[in-house]
């Protein structure tokens, strides 16, 4: 009887947590433009290294080869759209448990990123990348914890910036 009582009580608790998570829809104002950012495309001579690594709520801290870095080209999309996450558009974090927004619109071509993995030691790199504004994005999920860390930088023509992203 004990052991009913207990399932009972969580799976009320487990459909309860269900129905207070809203979900969050955020319109974004400034229009996606291909046009502003089809400089991204092209190769370049300069480059972005760096080190990703998160700290979780917990206190755990991961880094390495599962972790995905994205490169998104600077538009006012994109700004505002990042803006709305990490509560600034230069650098930050957030914590997967903060909940992930939706966004409207949310177009095909703002995810046409440039994509690399970290490896084992949680190092990254991004080569032949023209000069332009750029955010860099870390995303480091596991167990249902972790988050995001970003960055804006701006490279010059034959530059190679070294970045550390952390949170900790």
């Amino acid at each position: 009887m004990r052991y009913i009582l207990f399932f009972i009580l969580a799976v009320l608790f487990s459909c309860s947590d269900k129905k207070t998570k809203k979900e969050i829809v955020i319109d974004i104002k400034n229009e996606f433009k291909d046009e502003d950012v089809k400089w991204f495309k092209n190769d370049g001579t300069s480059s972005i290294r760096g080190i990703a690594k998160f700290k979780s709520i917990n206190g755990d801290i991961r880094f390495g080869k599962e972790f995905r870095i994205e490169l998104n080209p600077y538009s006012a999309y994109t700004k505002e759209r990042l803006n709305h996450i990490y509560k600034n558009d230069d650098s930050g974090y957030v914590n997967i448990e903060s909940g992930i927004p939706k966004f409207n619109p949310d177009p095909e071509g703002y995810h046409q990123t440039r994509k690399v993995m970290c490896d084992e030691n949680g190092e990254f790199e991004f080569k032949n990348l023209p000069e332009g504004d750029y955010y860099v994005i870390a995303f480091m999920l596991w167990d249902k914890t972790g988050g995001g860390i970003m960055r804006h930088i701006t490279l010059s023509n034959d530059q190679t910036k070294i970045i550390e992203m952390t949170n900790f």
